[in-house]
């Protein structure tokens, strides 16, 4: 953006485009703006253009859109492989796998794309070291820790206690009773 503000100066000051890449070279050497990207700058200006953000251009997206893209896919399903994200937003794989994780901050967790922010971790770590909690975790597979195991399952499963169901929606009407 500095770079297009000096040229918008520049051109209002009447240099040409060609004089304006010339000057660009030398204050900014290999850093400068190549000729064409400052050539269509100094068309923009003269078509009454204003501001040196980025301009649209057709056909070219600008990084935000795909990001946005990205970003409603995962908000209808969290589930996508980035082969799927990259097909509907016609990106590249790793383009797709950058904006995920560079841009949005997601990582993939149990076939899940979530946020992932290891500041919000240390804070939650350190909230339970400074009130002297334990975190107790729960083992995988163990249907005897499980909470609704305690109360809603064995009083629900008591009525259907021996009863043989021919077909599904006998099972179903019978379950439906129970709750």
């Amino acid at each position: 953006q500095e770079q297009r503000s000096w040229i918008k100066i520049e051109y209002a000051r009447g240099h040409t485009a060609r004089q304006c890449h010339q000057g660009l070279q030398e204050a900014c050497r290999e850093s400068a703006l190549p000729y064409r990207t400052v050539a269509r700058w100094v068309k923009a200006f003269n078509e009454g253009c204003q501001n040196v953000a980025d301009m649209h251009r057709p056909g070219h997206p600008s990084v935000s859109e795909e990001v946005h893209a990205l970003s409603a896919l995962l908000e209808s399903d969290q589930h996508h492989t980035i082969r799927e994200l990259a097909r509907e937003t016609g990106l590249a794989h790793m383009t797709v796998l950058h904006f995920l994780k560079e841009c949005l901050g997601m990582r993939k967790t149990a076939s899940r794309w979530v946020l992932h922010d290891l500041m919000e971790a240390q804070a939650v770590a350190d909230v339970f070291d400074r009130w002297g909690w334990k975190v107790l975790y729960h083992p995988p597979y163990s249907p005897g820790l499980s909470p609704c195991d305690f109360d809603l399952i064995p009083k629900m499963k008591e009525p259907l206690c021996g009863i043989r169901f021919r077909t599904v929606p006998e099972i179903i009407q019978a379950v439906d009773h129970s709750i």
